[in-house]
Parts: structure tokens; C-alpha cells; sequence
């Protein structure tokens, strides 16, 4: 699967999560891919190295989005969960109010495909009228057109 194909089509995406913490958040995102996609072999050690790398500093790249991410072992491809939480939460003291979250597991040695990622999710999400699209959208189907439209820009 392609990046762009892997971004408009996560393995999980989640509207309206219901969680009061970004902790939580990847917490329940990492229980959901671990379910979806046989290609997370250690389960476990995904979780460790999600929260690991979100203690060192902080996964937002915009005030209302988190990309907690790691590079890891753990995993046999790049996996990706998305979530729209169902109220604001806090990721970090500088953003208290996230309400899109996309979590990333990528190979250890995918470190290109990792960069470009990143890259594409955060050129995507720093765009206001982006996130305020899927902010409002009332549906999966409409949430993933959305990012499959930004990306063609």
C-alpha cells in the first residue's frame, strides 16, 4: 500500500472516541490497530514504544492534532490508526485541546517512508480549513474523502 493510500485509508478510524486523556487515546488507538492488522507482532512492545516517545516530547503538530508515533520492532509495516475524539483532550500542557489523532508504527528500518509520513500527515493537518473538515464530517466515508481530497492538493 502506498502512503497516500495508507493515509486515506487507515488500517483504523475511529470518529468520536471517547477518552478524557491523550495517553488514553493512544491507548485505545494502539488496542484497536493491534486488533485490525496481524502486521503489529508484538503488541506490547508497540505500546511501550508509543508512550516512550510521547514522554520525550510532544506528538502535536498543531493545537488541535497528535501524531504520537514511534519506529519500532514491533511492527511488519507501516500501520496508522486515526481518531476524532469526542471532546478535547489534553496531549501536553502547550495542547490541551486535541481532537484528531493519528498514531504511527513504522518498521525500524523504513526510516524514508517514515519521513515521508510524517511529512505528508503534518503538511495535511497544519492546513485550518483540512482540519475543521474533518472536525465536522458526520461519517467514515466522508472523514476519509476529506483526506483523500487534501492529498491531491
Amino acid at each position: 500500500m502506498s502512503l497516500p493510500e495508507l493515509i486515506a485509508s487507515p488500517d483504523v478510524l475511529v470518529l468520536d472516541l471517547d477518552v478524557v486523556s491523550g495517553d488514553e487515546a493512544i491507548r485505545a488507538l494502539h488496542h484497536r490497530l493491534r486488533a485490525a492488522t496481524p502486521d503489529v507482532k508484538n503488541a506490547d512492545q508497540f505500546l511501550r514504544d508509543l508512550l516512550e516517545r510521547a514522554a520525550l516530547a510532544s506528538v502535536c503538530i498543531a493545537d488541535e492534532v497528535a501524531l504520537p508515533h514511534a519506529r519500532t520492532l514491533a511492527v511488519d509495516r507501516i500501520v496508522l490508526a486515526v481518531a476524532r475524539t469526542a471532546a478535547p483532550v489534553a496531549f501536553d500542557p502547550a495542547h490541551p485541546k486535541v481532537r484528531l489523532v493519528f498514531l504511527v508504527g513504522t518498521p525500524k528500518e523504513a526510516v524514508g517512508e517514515y519521513l515521508q509520513l510524517v511529512a505528508a500527515l503534518s503538511r495535511l493537518l497544519k492546513n485550518k480549513e483540512t482540519r475543521a473538515a474533518l472536525l465536522a464530517a458526520p461519517a467514515e466515508d466522508e472523514f476519509r474523502a476529506i483526506l483523500a481530497r487534501a492529498l491531491q492538493r
